[in-house]
């Protein structure tokens, strides 16, 4: 009895013993390189998708949150419907991949125009390359999800930019948190529940926009050309001479905005934003903070998007947006001639 008792306690032994091998092999199996999870996540989601996002905003000692239930389908379609305090949608975007739809809540007003270029994930990432050191994955959980978390930290000053949590299955950013120079939390959104549609296919009707009774159109000409915007300017666009480190430009857009011809360019590291405005008013009337700015005033005023800097520079009305740090915007101010 002694024997049998024996060999079956030493059957179970060698059983544990060979389950504990392949759990060891399974947990010295490498992980994924960072840049290539981040790559994946660039390209979007490999499927279909919905779910619901909590984003919260620091400024100095105040936040803001707000939420966004967000459909998605391969390659660029998508619905987001923004929610404000008391649980009403106030904004909507439907886009199908080839037409955009803004609808705001409040105005009754909506937008229709071409939907934005898709990313250029080459660039994006050799953006971020160049400017941000990528920490090897680990395993961890988001939305309730197997997950990897992956840090960004600057090349210059290795200080932490960025920690996000990528889905290993789809390429989706479960959760992210943004970081300024000081190391401070500026921002962080995460998805409070999400549902893959791996096989199931989805409605068509998810991205086509029908407006709602007594909404009415506010749509704008967004087709002119950097040329002609220059032509009613009368003057060549402007822009700095001076950019934080890793900054370049991305994008220039022109548009029409209350019958002011105007010049958005964007310049971007990868993660952090900086836009600048340039309009042809002289009736602008600006509020806020006063600033000395070139022997003349400028005005700063603190949303929950970031800082806004507005001044006057000859004939042109121009406005810069960012979360960067008053200094910075201030120097990138200046040195625009």
């Amino acid at each position: 009895m002694k024997l049998k008792l024996c060999a079956s306690l030493f059957a179970l032994l060698l059983m544990g013993t060979s389950s504990f091998a392949k759990t060891r092999s399974r947990e010295k199996r490498p992980l994924p390189n960072s840049w290539d999870l981040i790559a994946e996540s660039l390209s979007g989601s490999s499927v279909p998708y919905q779910g619901k996002m909590e984003a919260t905003r620091f400024l100095n000692s105040t936040h803001t949150v707000s939420v966004t239930a967000i459909r998605f389908a391969p390659p660029y379609s998508y619905h987001r419907e923004v929610f404000n305090s008391d649980g009403k949608v106030k904004e909507i975007a439907i886009s199908n991949g080839k037409k955009e739809w803004v609808y705001r809540r409040d105005t009754k007003e909506y937008w229709e125009m071409p939907s934005p270029a898709p990313l250029d994930e080459k660039k994006e990432l050799s953006t971020l390359k160049s400017n941000y050191e990528a920490s090897p994955p680990v395993l961890s959980r988001a939305a309730g999800r197997r997950a990897f978390k992956i840090e960004l930290r600057s090349r210059k000053d290795h200080a932490l930019a960025r920690v996000f949590w990528l889905d290993p299955k789809y390429g989706v950013i479960l959760k992210t948190e943004i970081y300024n120079a000081k190391g401070r939390l500026k921002s962080k959104s995460a998805f409070k529940k999400i549902r893959f549609f791996v096989k199931k296919r989805v409605p068509a009707k998810w991205f086509m926009f029908n407006p709602p009774k007594k909404a009415h159109s506010a749509q704008e000409d967004l087709s002119l050309s950097r040329q002609n915007a220059q032509k009613e300017f009368g003057v060549a666009a402007l822009s700095p001479s001076w950019l934080p480190f890793g900054y370049a430009l991305q994008d220039i857009r022109t548009l029409n905005h209350q019958g002011h011809v105007v010049i958005q360019e964007e310049f971007s590291d990868g993660i952090n934003a900086l836009s600048l405005f340039e309009y042809k008013n002289s009736a602008s009337a600006f509020t806020g903070e006063k600033i000395p700015l070139k022997k003349q005033t400028a005005y700063l005023k603190r949303t929950s998007e970031g800082r806004v800097l507005s001044w006057k520079e000859g004939p042109l009305t121009l406005v810069l947006i960012s979360s960067m740090d008053q200094d910075k915007l201030i120097r990138i101010a200046e040195s625009i001639p």
